[in-house]
């Protein structure tokens, strides 16, 4: 068991750790696209105008906030794996290599099917102004947006991440795996600039994967493109903002390279 009175040394570490966590990409990717390569990017940057100073802190100081709430949720699990009350386990041979990867892509899917229709709640208008509101300030997004939220979003967003340690075996190098791909991803997200080619809009497989232009869009135009990872239930939905495949097509390039987009084939 954990003595009492290290629980805020081990609060303090873990907040040190995530918040490097987070600031270590967020900054790395504001540093490269906004500083180094912005004149490269330019024509690739989805918003005519740029962010301002005073947002960039503003994501900094809302993301560090959220970086303690995910501290607390981090110490409730460790705590609730301690008892033995999860359904985390540490030997890969108990449920073998191949459950291994699929619990990685069912956690996915499952987090992806919550992130959608929870995002759509928190655009309910009482919901929106009380939770959600304060992420729709940086309306030109930055990498640091990506975890600017109020702590009852914080909350609600990372809280299922404790739920479902309790539902899905997971192993520890699972659960790594899906943190670093939830920073990566949602860092890219939110960096401002189209990365992807033109030809991944319409490819049999990549077209179900967001783009930054899906998610800047909705920063822009509030009530549409909800998703986390996959333009799935954008599509089944009908929330795909109608101007979403033309304005990919006139920041996005034409891939480099055919092989890029792998077997694709044209529309």
């Amino acid at each position: 068991m954990i003595a009492f009175e290290t629980i805020p040394f081990i609060l303090s570490v873990f907040c040190i750790i995530l918040f490097g966590y987070y600031m270590i990409p967020a900054g790395l990717s504001y540093l490269y696209f906004y500083v180094i390569r912005r004149d490269q990017w330019k024509p690739r940057h989805i918003q005519k105008r740029y962010p301002q100073t005073k947002s960039v802190l503003r994501e900094i100081k809302w993301s560090f906030s959220t970086v303690l709430i995910i501290t607390l949720i981090t110490c409730i699990a460790l705590f609730s794996i301690q008892e033995g009350k999860t359904q985390v386990y540490f030997s890969i041979v108990e449920y073998g290599w191949y459950y291994l990867f699929f619990s990685i892509l069912l956690y996915i899917g499952l987090h992806d099917t919550y992130f959608y229709w929870i995002h759509r709640l928190l655009h309910f208008k009482p919901v929106f102004r009380w939770v959600h509101k304060t992420h729709h300030l940086s309306h030109t997004p930055t990498p640091f947006a990506s975890l600017s939220y109020n702590p009852l979003e914080a909350f609600l967003q990372f809280g299922i991440n404790l739920i479902l340690i309790f539902i899905i075996p997971l192993h520890p190098v699972a659960i790594g795996i899906l943190l670093t791909h939830n920073i990566l991803l949602n860092t890219g997200g939110h960096t401002g600039f189209e990365v992807m080619p033109r030809c991944f809009f319409h490819h049999w497989f990549f077209k179900y994967s967001l783009t930054t232009t899906h998610h800047d869009m909705h920063h822009t135009k509030l009530n549409c493109n909800y998703g986390l990872y996959f333009n799935i239930w954008d599509r089944i939905m009908g929330t795909n903002h109608r101007e979403y495949e033309k304005t990919f097509m006139e920041v996005s390039s034409e891939a480099p390279d055919p092989g890029k987009c792998l077997t694709y084939a044209g529309k």
